[in-house]
């Protein structure tokens, strides 16, 4: 592996995790969409997380050489090879996606449990007048649940899909 193979192995391993979690975010938005206040400032927070996704993508995946080029990566080097062993870019994207995924799961799964725990404790519950779990399935929780369940899928797919995605991006 050349040392341009390893600053390109590296930009586009930070483009993956840059598009995932740019991608994450414009999930956020759609609860503010649905609740309709300040709409038209939430779809331009929207425009500008696509203009960024567009500008990590043609950064890190198209103009990658160039960018290696620009901030001269790979000059000054001892040697221009570099010895991994028999390490392939696609299994270092598989790690990084598994990674990806994992964190997502879990970051949000004690939030998931202990949601599907109040739940639990609510429903079977004698006493009814307990007015903390009666707001806790109100208003933004119930988008909190649905973020968290989104997020638990996200991580899952990607783990699932790790090698498409690759085949992607590669």
């Amino acid at each position: 592996m050349t040392v341009r193979d390893l600053f390109r192995l590296v930009f586009k391993s930070i483009g993956i995790v840059s598009l995932f979690y740019v991608f994450i975010s414009l999930f956020s938005l759609v609860y503010p969409i649905l609740e309709g206040d300040h709409l038209m400032s939430v779809l331009l927070m929207a425009a500008s997380f696509m203009l960024v996704i567009i500008a990590i993508y043609f950064v890190f995946f198209i103009f990658v050489d160039q960018l290696i080029t620009v901030l001269k990566l790979d000059k000054g080097f001892d040697n221009s090879q570099i010895t991994l062993g028999a390490v392939k870019t696609e299994k270092i994207f598989e790690v990084i996606l598994f990674t990806l995924g994992m964190i997502n799961i879990v970051d949000v799964l004690p939030d998931f449990i202990h949601w599907m725990f109040k739940k639990f404790q609510s429903d079977v519950s004698h006493n009814t007048s307990d007015f903390h779990l009666n707001d806790f399935y109100s208003g933004s929780v119930t988008y909190d649940i649905t973020y968290d369940i989104f997020y638990l899928l996200t991580g899952l797919l990607i783990i699932l899909l790790r090698n498409q995605i690759i085949k992607l991006l590669h």
